[in-house]
């Protein structure tokens, strides 16, 4: 039993207010990058507490899932403000100036921060920063993260894909070209955030070429993951969408019906999607549990 938290990761107030006056003309950015590193400390501090398997920088210097690689890549730029979901959250979506996009240059320590244990980065999956460009995925994987991936060190990358769940047309099959371009660096996870997986667990998500696929579980039935699952499911049981926090004994109890009704054996529970949507106080909470949670659950397998 695994537990760790991939995503973007709420600011504190603090940071929130000091981007804010930073804007503003009434602070300096070198006021802003003392307040990141306070707030990754935190961060740091609060994972390992919780005794989370893997840290996260927590993503705390992203505006959102893509524009940093957007900003680095050539044949890539911000595109119109957009609507995240079904939250009142926004990005500027992808837009392609070019049929072949490249990546210049890697992210670096800027938005990928060094982290004193094992570590796990959040990319877009290569069908999430596709959307909307008219570039296919492959593509995208070939050119833009695949050279992301080869500049860190990482033991698992999650690829968050929030959109495949929700497109009807589209198959994991789609997928699959695009994540074979990925293999051969850090284990990677593609996890469907903020969705019902049901239909593409039928058409064979599971059979996608990645270590681990990512479920969430406020959407998805237990009853949906196939029986015997053969790979690391990271099992999406604290709702990054709610201010309520979560009872550790239910999702060990959940880890433990994994186990036993669906023969999953290999189990690490993590938030359903970016713990973004809550509060920093909230979300620190949500770590603890979920920390407490995979305890409980060890303790019992014991």
């Amino acid at each position: 039993m695994q537990a760790f938290a991939p995503g973007i990761y709420p600011r504190s107030e603090q940071l929130v207010q000091a981007t804010r006056d930073l804007d503003r003309g009434r602070t300096s950015q070198e006021a802003v990058d003392e307040q990141v590193e306070r707030d990754l400390g935190e961060l740091v501090s609060v994972q390992k507490e919780a005794g989370l398997d893997l840290l996260t920088d927590g993503m705390l210097r992203w505006q959102d899932l893509f524009r940093p690689l957007l900003e680095a890549s050539d044949g890539l730029e911000t595109g119109a403000l957009t609507r995240f979901l079904d939250t009142n959250t926004f990005y500027r979506a992808p837009h392609a100036t070019s049929a072949t996009p490249k990546l210049c240059a890697p992210l670096g320590e800027r938005y990928i921060a060094p982290l004193p244990a094992p570590r796990l980065m959040t990319l877009p999956s290569p069908f999430a920063l596709s959307q909307g460009t008219g570039v296919p995925a492959l593509t995208i994987a070939e050119n833009v993260l695949k050279p992301a991936i080869e500049a860190v060190e990482a033991d698992l990358v999650v690829l968050a894909e929030p959109f495949l769940g929700r497109e009807e047309a589209t198959s994991p099959s789609e997928l699959e070209e695009a994540l074979a371009t990925l293999v051969g660096g850090p284990k990677l996870a593609l996890q469907l955030t903020f969705c019902d997986a049901r239909e593409p667990l039928e058409q064979g998500l599971g059979e996608l070429p990645v270590d681990a696929i990512g479920i969430d579980f406020y959407g998805t039935h237990l009853s949906d993951v196939p029986k015997g699952f053969g790979k690391l499911l990271l099992a999406g049981v604290v709702d990054a969408r709610s201010s309520t926090l979560e009872d550790p004994r239910e999702l060990a109890l959940f880890a433990e019906r994994l186990r036993d009704e669906r023969e999953v054996e290999q189990v690490a529970l993590v938030p359903n999607g970016d713990l973004q949507f809550v509060s920093e106080r909230i979300a620190r909470e949500k770590l603890l549990r979920l920390g407490r949670a995979k305890t409980a659950t060890v303790e019992a397998a014991a």
